[in-house]
C-alpha cells in the first residue's frame, strides 16, 4: 500500500498523545512539535476525530490536526529533498511579506527551522519564497539555512537502522561536528522552558538537544533516554566531550566542556535554556544535578 505522506501547513503542529474526542477537543498531553514544511506520513485516521496519527521524519509518532496539514505525493517529497531549493528559517521568526521591503505586510509567520521553497533572488539581499501553506513572498536570504538533514526515513523502503547509518555517512570533521552541535544549543540561549516544545517561542530539554542535532545533520532520539535504533551509545562519563549529551532522570542536557552544560529546564530559578556548572565553586552550580546523573551518551561512541 501506497504511504499516506503529508507536509505541516500550520505555523507550527503539536503533537498530542491521544487522538481526542469526536467533538474535535484534545486534552491528551503535548508530546512534540512540528514545524511548517515540515513532512510525516499519516498512519492512522479516525474519520470520526480531528487528529491523525503520524510518522515523522525521524521516527517518532503522535496525533496532529487534519487542519494543520496537507496531503502530497511520493515524488513531491522527494522534490523537497533538493537542498538548493528547500531552506530552514535560521532565526527565531521571519515574516513573510508582501513585498521586497521591511515596510511589507506580514503575510504569515515562519518560526525557527520552518522549510520554506526558494523562488528567486529579489533586490537588496531579499529573497521570494514559498511557504508549505502556499503563500509566497519575501524575506531576507541572510534568514536561510541549508537543510543539513532530510526526509529520506519517510521515503526509504528499509528503515532498521537507518538514522544509525546516516551517522556512518555523516560528512564532516569530529571536531567542526562537536563545536557545531554547541554553536546551535546557544542559539536558544534564553528561550523559556516548554513542555514538548522545540521552537524559539519554548523549548524542553530534549528538544534542545534534537533540534541542535538536527541542525547539524543527525536525527537522534527525541526523548531524554539512549534508544537502540539511534545513533547516540552510552559512554562513561569520564569520557564526555563537547557536544555530548547528559542523562538524569526524565532530564537531558549537552555537555560544553569544562564541567559546563547547557540545557533548557523548568527549574524555578531559572526557567528557561541556561548553562549550569558541576563545579561547586561555581556561581551556576546546580547542586540538585551533579549527583543524579544516569549516563551520558555520544554519537561518536
Amino acid at each position: 500500500m501506497e504511504r499516506q505522506l503529508a507536509v505541516v501547513t500550520a505555523e507550527h503542529a503539536y503533537l498530542r498523545s491521544g487522538a481526542g474526542e469526536t467533538d474535535g477537543s484534545n486534552q491528551t498531553g503535548i508530546e512534540d512539535e512540528i514545524f511548517s514544511g515540515w513532512a510525516v506520513e499519516i498512519i492512522e485516521e479516525d474519520p470520526e476525530k480531528s487528529f491523525v496519527k503520524v510518522l515523522t521524519h525521524y521516527g517518532y509518532e503522535g496525533y496532529v490536526r487534519k487542519t494543520e496539514l496537507r496531503p502530497m505525493i511520493k515524488e513531491e517529497l522527494k522534490e523537497r529533498q533538493e537542498k538548493s531549493r528547500f531552506f530552514r528559517i535560521s532565526i527565531s521568526e521571519a515574516d513573510l511579506l508582501d513585498r521586497p521591503k521591511v515596510q511589507g505586510l506580514p503575510l504569515e509567520l515562519l518560526l525557527k527551522n520552518a522549510i520554506v521553497e526558494y523562488l528567486e533572488d529579489a533586490p537588496e539581499g531579499w529573497c521570494r519564497v514559498r511557504s508549505a501553506a502556499g503563500r509566497e513572498g519575501y524575506i531576507h536570504q541572510e534568514n536561510l539555512r541549508e537543510r543539513r538533514e532530510d526526509d529520506g526515513f519517510l521515503l526509504t523502503e528499509d528503515r532498521v537502522d537507518y538514522f544509525v547509518k546516516r551517522r556512518e555517512a555523516l560528512a564532516v570533521s569530529e571536531e567542526a561536528f562537536r563545536e557545531g552541535i554547541v554553536a546551535s544549543a546557544r542559539e536558544f540561549l534564553g528561550t523559556q522552558y516548554r513542555w514538548g516544545g522545540k521552537s524559539s517561542q519554548g523549548i524542553d530539554c530534549s528538544g534542545l538537544a534534537f533540534m541542535s542535532y538536527l541542525d547539524n545533520g543527525l536525527l537522534i532520539y527525541r526523548d531524554a533516554s539512549i534508544e537502540a535504533g539511534y545513533p547516540v551509545k552510552k559512554i562513561p562519563v569520564d569520557a564526555l566531550k563537547k557536544g555530548d549529551l547528559i542523562f538524569f532522570p526524565g532530564h537531558v542536557a549537552i555537555y560544553l566542556g569544562e564541567d559546563k552544560y547547557i540545557h533548557s529546564t523548568g527549574y524555578t530559578k531559572t526557567p528557561c535554556v541556561t548553562i549550569n556548572s558541576f563545579r561547586k565553586e561555581d556561581p551556576d552550580f546546580r547542586a540538585d544535578l551533579v549527583d543524579k546523573i544516569t549516563e551520558c551518551g555520544s554519537v561518536f561512541a
